[in-house]
């Protein structure tokens, strides 16, 4: 039966102070949305059993159906989810024998002591239903409080993840509900703001269709999900967002940035050098995520220096005393040197000022050159830039690959 209410306790004082972000919770939620059920509420704690015990009464007392708790199972002291649900039910833990058999030979394998505190990984509350761990030490467990099942997993993600799929998702598989169709666009180019508003009209127009935005800097991620029941309006929705978001969606799948060009290259059996200043390599790390890229990507350059801009790349040294390193003209003969080097179809430069200093009133800190090398063209576009030192040099790489994306596109 598919719960009205959800909730997720994440515990660890680790979560808290900054140490460690709760991404389970994320992908819960992601994962859940597929049997359009959601989370209400997550409530993010200390390591500490009074506080743990006041929690579950609360989550208890609002009626809540499923709470899925992440984290407190592991070997160290602060690790008392156990301890508190059996002080909440006022019951002794007992420990699983076969758990206890897969710690010890793991430790063993590693030539490490079995010690006890690595043992009370195998511990739950008595009432409790054991939940088999597939990829780690500590063990889960279910139980009832009031009319709320609550479900005790560890917090590591690989464990958490593997958990979730056994113990939490199976059950709605088996229960063959229909899961939401979803669709995510990704762009680039937009802030999220202007994305929102070319789509203001898509909840009005199609209110059956639940929007989201997901920002991952420098991308947006927009995400479209309906019942299957209203998979039509779902199609209309889908045409609607590529008609407003034009040239800046580069793609409608998961996976590295550069995917969409490397396939426009693959696709038009054409090639691809770089020469790269400010950027430090971030275009090719970019290019390299994507597996098969050396089919079209030949050369990579990071020519820092402009002493490696003229031995490495030939770029005319009177050219960089009279305009600079930043500058139309340098990235002009960049792109088209690299491109001659490598013999490639087209060659890309990027030269600018990441900061934080460096810069001057004529060409202050976030200016950035980009250059498009072709066979009979050069196609030049210069960036005026506000972020700090890193995130200048992430749009710097990812506004040149861009660049190239469109004009292969479109």
């Amino acid at each position: 039966m598919k719960p009205n209410r959800v909730e997720v306790l994440a515990i660890g004082d680790e979560l808290l102070d900054g140490r460690v972000a709760d991404t389970n919770t994320l992908r819960l939620a992601d994962q859940l949305s597929f049997y359009n059920i959601r989370i209400n509420q997550r409530t993010t704690i200390t390591d500490d059993i009074d506080v743990i015990i006041r929690e579950i009464k609360n989550i208890a007392e609002r009626k809540t159906e499923l709470c899925v708790v992440s984290g407190g199972l592991g070997p160290t002291s602060d690790d008392v989810t156990a301890e508190a649900f059996a002080a909440l039910s006022g019951e002794e833990l007992i420990r699983d024998e076969k758990t206890i058999q897969k710690i010890k030979q793991r430790l063993q394998q590693f030539n490490r002591p079995v010690t006890e505190n690595q043992l009370k990984q195998a511990d739950r509350p008595k009432s409790s239903e054991l939940l088999i761990n597939p990829v780690g030490s500590a063990v889960g467990f279910q139980l009832k409080y009031k009319n709320c099942l609550f479900v005790a997993l560890p917090g590591v993600p690989k464990e958490f993840d593997s958990m979730v799929n056994d113990h939490i998702l199976q059950p709605f598989k088996n229960l063959e509900l229909r899961p939401l169709e979803k669709k995510v666009f990704r762009s680039f180019g937009l802030f999220e703001a202007q994305v929102d508003e070319l789509l203001s009209d898509l909840p009005k127009k199609w209110p059956v269709i639940r929007l989201g935005y997901r920002a991952h800097f420098p991308e947006i991620a927009i995400s479209l999900k309906a019942s299957p029941e209203h998979s039509e309006q779902l199609q209309e929705a889908q045409k609607f967002v590529r008609e407003k978001l034009g040239k800046s969606l580069f793609s409608e799948t998961q996976g590295g940035f550069a995917e969409t060009l490397i396939e426009c290259l693959k696709s038009q059996s054409k090639t691809l050098s770089l020469a790269e200043s400010c950027s430090g390599g971030l275009a090719g790390h970019l290019l390299t995520e994507v597996p098969g890229a050396s089919e079209v990507f030949s050369v990579g350059l990071i020519t820092y220096s402009n002493k490696s801009k003229t031995e490495i790349l030939g770029v005319k040294e009177d050219t960089l005393k009279k305009f600079g390193a930043v500058s139309e003209e340098t990235v002009t003969e960049m792109a088209n040197q690299v491109r001659s080097m490598a013999k490639t179809d087209y060659g890309l430069a990027i030269s600018g000022i990441a900061g934080p200093g460096g810069g001057t009133k004529e060409k202050p800190v976030g200016t950035i050159w980009i250059a498009l090398s072709l066979e009979h063209e050069i196609i030049t576009k210069k960036l005026e830039l506000f972020f700090d030192r890193e995130k200048n040099k992430i749009i710097s790489a990812h506004s040149a690959l861009d660049l190239l994306r469109r004009r292969l596109q479109y």
